[in-house]
């Protein structure tokens, strides 16, 4: 259930849906709301954090919560509006200064030019955020910071910043936790900031159940989503710089009560799990001022050359495996030799899956191979190029830096996009360097394992949080 349902009081959510719903002036109220039993708790403690999905079949002009139930958009607009007067009353910044860099550009995502200096976490612009689905549990901020690119040039990143309405009641500082989002896709209208404002991102699962157990949730951009540039798919280096620094801008954020004190958790799934992996990886040498207690790695593309050539002539894979070398492409300029191999039609579908979001590119190339956009090329042959290997063996998160914090790390079961040998291929590795990890096969296919993970994700750093010991599958 949307946490506006679990925290407005029930006379407001009645009256809301009979105000929205014109069933119930000719049937009873109570059958509009028959499925409330299942607006309680799961077997895991974790509450039921349904999101707001549209566009199922057969519910266009209405909102689908969690699962299956088709509320019209009426019912909504009735709890939006008391939605807007509970955040007023209950949110730190209702009665708190504006953050003092708010932004008054026309293009909030054109990066300033030239880039005035910044160290990696500055904060360069904010404006608030009108987030519906976190309307009452969060005040929402999108920001432009600065970070480092794979090559450690400074760059504009943006990303979102979820501050709780109520305050903290548990022992010591706040918890929060740095998201790292899944597959957005290549176009700029992809970017989950803006996802998160159009009502449209995936990942508000996650969100809503973070923030259901009172923590602050950050979610980064990753780099590319600025106006003028291109998304750095998959480069470790790079999405780990900006999901670290994603945490330190919001210290700058009024109203976030983050300090040098705050508990500080990774957690990702998919390229998210990879970008978390990589954060965790990089997080003592790269940004060891924050206080990183733990990290949850889902369905991790560990070994991006293993990941790229099992999707070749996939069903639904072709189009990341062509994300994954446009994003090193951008990554490593010079290095990673794409364009050069790719034929007139290859590079008119590069063009145009810059333009995509993911659902369209998951449909969009059943069955196509690498070599069908080559010059002749197939995918193991270009992946043999020295500058090419090169730039796979810098982005293998194996042979990286092993975390010094507690991970979980879970598989799909039936995991078709990312091979689940690679993933325990990592797992060893960090076992082997004495990480204290755990790795967990969940049910379901990649798509799946996202939300089959989430109650083990969300109970792990619960116990993280809470100082508990981490328990360990290494022999």
């Amino acid at each position: 259930m949307p946490v506006l349902l679990r925290i407005l009081p029930p006379q407001l959510v009645l009256l809301a849906l009979t105000l929205g719903c014109p069933a119930c002036h000719a049937a009873s109220t109570a059958r509009c709301l028959q499925s409330s039993h299942r607006y309680g708790w799961t077997s895991h403690g974790l509450p039921a954090a349904w999101p707001l999905h549209e566009n199922r079949p057969g519910n266009r002009g209405k909102l689908t919560i969690g699962n299956g139930v088709a509320v019209r958009r009426s019912v909504v607009a009735g709890l939006i509006g008391f939605a807007t007067l509970a955040a007023a009353v209950l949110s730190p910044a209702a009665v708190s200064a504006a953050p003092a860099k708010a932004a008054a550009p026309a293009d909030f995502y054109q990066a300033p030019s030239p880039l005035p200096a910044g160290e990696p976490g500055t904060l360069i612009q904010t404006r608030p955020a009108a987030v519906v689905a976190t309307a009452v549990t969060a005040t929402a901020t999108t920001v432009m910071y600065h970070s480092r690119n794979a090559q450690n040039a400074d760059i504009a990143v943006t990303g979102t910043v979820f501050t709780p309405t109520l305050p903290w009641l548990g022992p010591g500082s706040r918890p929060w936790v740095d998201l790292a989002v899944g597959t957005q896709g290549l176009g700029h209208q992809c970017a989950p900031s803006k996802q998160f404002v159009a009502g449209t991102e995936q990942e508000l699962e996650p969100v809503e159940a973070l923030l259901a157990k009172g923590w602050g949730v950050v979610v980064s951009d990753y780099e590319g989503y600025t106006t003028g540039s291109t998304p750095t798919y998959v480069a470790g280096v790079s999405e780990a710089h900006t999901v670290l620094d994603m945490a330190r801008a919001t210290a700058s954020i009024p109203g976030t009560g983050v300090s040098s004190a705050t508990p500080w958790a990774t957690m990702g799934y998919s390229q998210g799990g990879g970008a978390s992996g990589w954060a965790a990886s990089l997080a003592p040498s790269y940004a060891a001022d924050l206080k990183l207690i733990t990290d949850v790695s889902g369905g991790v593309p560990a070994d991006v050359r293993n990941v790229a050539e099992s999707l070749d002539g996939s069903a639904t894979g072709e189009g990341l495996q062509l994300y994954a070398l446009i994003g090193l492409q951008q990554a490593y300029p010079g290095q990673f030799p794409l364009d050069d191999s790719l034929s007139a039609a290859g590079k008119a579908t590069e063009a145009s899956l810059k333009t995509q979001c993911v659902v369209q590119t998951l449909a969009g190339y059943p069955f196509k191979k690498f070599s069908d956009y080559s010059t002749g090329a197939t995918i193991q042959q270009f992946d043999a190029q020295p500058a090419v290997a090169s730039v796979y063996a810098q982005n293998n998160l194996i042979t990286r830096p092993a975390p010094t914090v507690p991970v979980l790390q879970y598989h799909a079961a039936l995991d078709e996009i990312i091979p689940i040998g690679q993933a325990r291929a990592l797992n060893q590795a960090w076992c082997t360097a004495g990480v204290r990890t755990v790795f967990t096969v969940v049910p379901g296919d990649h798509i799946a394992a996202e939300t089959t993970g989430l109650p083990a994700a969300v109970s792990w750093l619960t116990d993280q949080f809470a100082g508990r010991p981490a328990p360990t599958t290494c022999s």
